[in-house]
This record gives C-alpha cells, structure tokens and sequence, in this order.
C-alpha cells in the first residue's frame, strides 16, 4: 500500500512539458513516476528477469588439422643403451640423497674422488655414444683440480671436515 507522499518543485516550463508527456504518453503522473524510479533506480537492484526469447543457437565452426607424425627409426641398441644409463643415474641420484640425509661420520666414509671418477666415466661414455652434444663443463679444469686436491687433502686430516 503506497501511503508515503513526496513534494518537489518545478518551472512552469517544466510542468507544462510534463503533462505533454504524460497525454501523450497517456498515463498519469503516479505511474510515470513509478516507471522513473523502476528504470533508474531500479536497475542496479538484483531480480529475477522474465526469460528473453530463444536466440538462434550460436554455430560453431571446428577447424581440423591432419597432424602426420614423422617417426624416425631408432637404433634398438641405442635406445637399451640410454635407458641403461637412466638407470644409473637414477641409481646415482638415489645414493646421493641417502648419502645427503646421512651423519657426519657416516659421510666421512665416503671415497668422494672415486664418485667424481665414475660420474666422469658416465661423462665420457655419454659423448662416446653421442658425439655431437656438448661436453658437460660445469667449472674451469683448474677450479675442479683445485676441488680434487681439498678433497684429497680431506681424506689425509679428518679436522678439515
């Protein structure tokens, strides 16, 4: 039940351009006004709408690409011999981090220049079997040396540990 009354002020322009609209609108003013508040201040508030008429569906249109895969035979041999040494790197990475999680002492055990020989020799075999990739080189031959001989210096004082 609408009980609530507001009071405001127009020119007589305005006024007479108001009842213009609303004859030729033919309505009141009550109406018109509550068609203003729905359309302005309205909008923003959250309703439900009446449903729109069914638009057309949307057509998609798909693309297809042969993809032709190009498979090189490989050398079965070649292919054991990786996986060989996947197989020993995996084997390397596994004692590593048995040998990361292990005490002091137990660490202290460990032959660190016959480790660093065997990952050479990985090293070597690697590049025997492909030639074309890259020597792994992480640091300048001199700064390895200089690494060995710490380690060997290690080896012969246990206080350098």
């Amino acid at each position: 039940m609408r009980s609530k009354s507001k009071i405001f002020r127009i020119t007589e322009l305005q006024l007479e351009q108001l009842e213009k609209h609303l004859e030729k609108e033919s309505t009141n003013f009550t109406d018109f006004i509550h068609s203003l508040i729905q359309r302005e201040i309205m909008q923003d508030a959250i309703t439900v709408k009446p449903p729109e008429e069914e638009k057309p569906p949307r057509i998609k249109t798909k693309i297809v690409f042969d993809v032709i895969k190009r498979y090189q035979k490989t050398d079965p041999s070649l292919l054991l011999e990786l996986s060989k040494i996947g197989n020993n790197l995996n084997q390397i990475a596994r004692a590593l981090n048995i040998i990361k999680n292990a005490s002091v002492d137990e660490q202290k055990k460990l032959d660190i220049l016959s480790i660093f020989l065997v990952l050479k020799d990985i090293q070597t075999g690697l590049e025997q079997i492909f030639p074309a990739l890259p020597e792994i080189k992480r640091q300048t031959p001199e700064r390895l040396q200089k690494q060995l001989s710490s380690i060997a210096l290690s080896e012969e004082d246990e206080r350098a540990y």
